[in-house]
């Protein structure tokens, strides 16, 4: 059973099926955390895969030249909540000294788009002479929602296993004992 709301969805898992192996396996309380972390994990990188290969796909609508995501896609990541059971993928946005070293800021506008944009009026000052440069069009970016429609199409997919990769990943830790 699942419900959605606005920042987040809610995934419910048979607990007494969980608890039950942890406790056949004799799993201790730090085995029991690892094995349920790896689950939210596994079903975390569901999304997190799918949100890059439709990265793959946005296009520029200029020249339709494929967008070089190779840069991009280590931006699309998840994290798994250490005190409350859950996970989060997102586009982070990076807090580095160079935009050619962190374009991560780019992901935004190519997932929600931009309005028209324009260069403003600038009046250059110089020694010998004044001018007045015009406005300039520069561009918009076209939404091509390729988060949100990763996110929509595979949190199913994600809810539905979460189950099987919690059992997987507790009996691969009770193996390696």
């Amino acid at each position: 059973m699942s419900s959605i709301s606005n920042d987040y969805i809610e995934a419910t898992i048979d607990v007494s099926k969980v608890n039950r192996m942890f406790k056949e396996l004799n799993m201790s309380t730090d085995e029991s955390r690892k094995a349920l972390r790896r689950g939210l994990a596994a079903s975390a990188r569901v999304i997190q895969r799918q949100a890059k290969s439709n990265l793959n796909t946005v296009q520029n609508k200029a020249s339709g030249t494929p967008l070089s995501s190779t840069n991009l896609k280590k931006w699309v990541r998840y994290v798994v909540y250490r005190r409350t059971l859950g996970f989060r993928v997102h586009i982070q946005q990076s807090r580095g000294s160079s935009k050619k070293e962190n374009p991560s800021f780019l992901l935004k506008f190519f997932e929600e788009g931009t309005n028209d944009r324009f260069n403003k009026k600038v009046k250059k000052e110089r020694i010998f002479s004044r001018r007045l440069r015009k406005e300039r069009y520069t561009g918009k970016i076209y939404a091509s929602h390729f988060f949100s429609n990763a996110s929509k199409s595979k949190i199913g997919e994600a809810q539905s296993t979460l189950q099987k990769h919690i059992e997987r990943h507790i009996q691969k830790i009770a193996s390696k004992r």
